[in-house]
């Protein structure tokens, strides 16, 4: 095997590590990981991948407690208040936030994503900035959504996912490109 080569710029390299900010980076999670001990789970590979992709969402135990709540019966304003909740979260946007949602309840909500939105509206989804005006822009697409069910007799709590296919095998929005 090679000799270690000298790095660039790291002759002082002692002195560069006195100055190193403490490492960050997903906090509680690295924290969790570091200190595993037990066996590993599906939920750790889950909880690793999340950790170096910087995705894992945190959300409290109050609004575990909210989503329980809504999968026990339809309230739109406790829907919204989870929505606005979500949103508020670290790792969470509009479409992470929906498939949640649809997964609470898929004969009330469906994800947002932008090959559904091209079928419903024939353009590309353009989230706003503003948290307030996303639930807006989802509860309106709720509505459309479930009017072009209604037209086209697809059942709403499959719409996601037959307009999505829809979208990705047919020639329908072939010419406009996905913006991710």
């Amino acid at each position: 095997m090679g000799s270690i080569k000298k790095l660039k710029n790291l002759e002082n390299i002692q002195d560069l590590l006195t100055e190193l900010p403490k490492f960050a980076y997903q906090k509680k999670l690295t924290k969790k990981l570091d200190s595993k001990q037990d066996d590993f789970t599906y939920e750790t590979i889950l909880e690793i991948v999340l950790w170096k992709t910087n995705r894992f969402p945190e959300v409290d135990d109050e609004l575990i407690l909210k989503i329980n709540e809504l999968r026990k019966g339809y309230n739109k304003n406790l829907a919204d208040h989870i929505l606005e909740r979500l949103l508020n979260s670290k790792g969470f946007d509009l479409p992470m936030a929906s498939t949640f949602l649809r997964f609470i309840d898929p004969d009330h909500f469906q994800i947002i994503d932008q090959r559904v939105y091209r079928i419903i509206y024939g353009e590309n989804l353009k989230l706003p900035f503003s948290k307030l005006k996303k639930v807006d822009l989802y509860n309106q697409y709720l509505i459309d959504l479930r009017q072009a069910c209604d037209v086209y007799g697809v059942l709403f709590s499959e719409s996601d996912r037959i307009f999505y296919l829809l979208d990705k095998h047919s020639k329908v929005n072939k010419d406009q490109k996905i913006k991710y």
